[in-house]
């Protein structure tokens, strides 16, 4: 397909927001990861997946500072952001994405604003040393934050919002994915033999924007399938319990 059009319409130095405007009446808000290189400022992701293939408008958030929404004032921005641009055009549905650190925004962020389903692609639980005293990465943007706002997904959980997350089976995943709350509105896969790749593992068989649009459409039974049947992941109530 041609390249979308996206534009970056805020760069600050504690938000950069790029704005893909489709035709359709859902609108996504897709959420940046740390990326690979400290000294680069995250860019967006998932372009064609998060706009189904162009037909959503999508905002595609960074947080440049790598705060996990910590960063003073920023969910306020963010928030003000979304619901501006919901109202411009007469979101009926709204729908957010993310991996890692991005994937943790996605789902806080509906304990703020209006999500209908968040997508969550190897999200952390919590940063804070103080909740997640066993996790040893990403130090050096941990070691940052002066304070955590944010301390735990769970604190910020939507009873409204549908939640899908994906996790590795690998052991460095656990702090996270063992900590993850479970509850009906909330769907978790394990994919076996992955570590915190999960969305890259997901593209490499061809099953991403299938996943994505699936879990968006709340079609939990259509997710279920496409991980089982390509990658063996199973659907879990809690980490520790047997595939439905």
């Amino acid at each position: 397909m041609e390249q979308l059009p996206i534009n970056l319409i805020r760069d600050t130095e504690r938000l950069r927001v790029w704005e893909h405007r489709g035709a359709s009446d859902r609108l996504v808000l897709c959420f940046s990861g740390i990326g690979d290189d400290p000294e680069v400022l995250p860019g967006y992701q998932f372009a064609s997946v998060a706009s189904g293939r162009g037909a959503d408008t999508v905002l595609f958030i960074a947080d440049p500072v790598r705060s996990w929404l910590n960063a003073p004032g920023l969910i306020e921005e963010i928030v003000e952001l979304v619901e501006e641009h919901a109202a411009r055009i007469g979101a009926r549905r709204i729908c957010s994405l993310g991996t890692s650190m991005g994937g943790f925004c996605a789902c806080v962020i509906a304990g703020f604003t209006r999500v209908d389903t968040a997508v969550a692609m190897s999200p952390q639980y919590s940063v804070s040393p103080d909740v997640v005293p066993d996790e040893h990465r990403w130090m050096n943007y941990r070691e940052r934050i002066a304070d955590f706002r944010i301390r735990s997904v769970a604190e910020h959980l939507s009873a409204a919002t549908s939640y899908y997350a994906f996790f590795g089976r690998h052991g460095r995943e656990a702090p996270q994915r063992d900590r993850f709350p479970g509850g009906e509105n909330i769907q978790m896969f394990v994919l076996p033999h992955t570590h915190h790749n999960v969305a890259q593992k997901l593209k490499r068989t061809g099953i991403l924007a299938e996943v994505v649009q699936a879990a968006f459409d709340q079609r939990k039974w259509r997710v279920k399938r496409l991980v089982k049947r390509t990658l063996g992941g199973r659907m879990v109530t809690t980490p520790d319990v047997a595939a439905e």
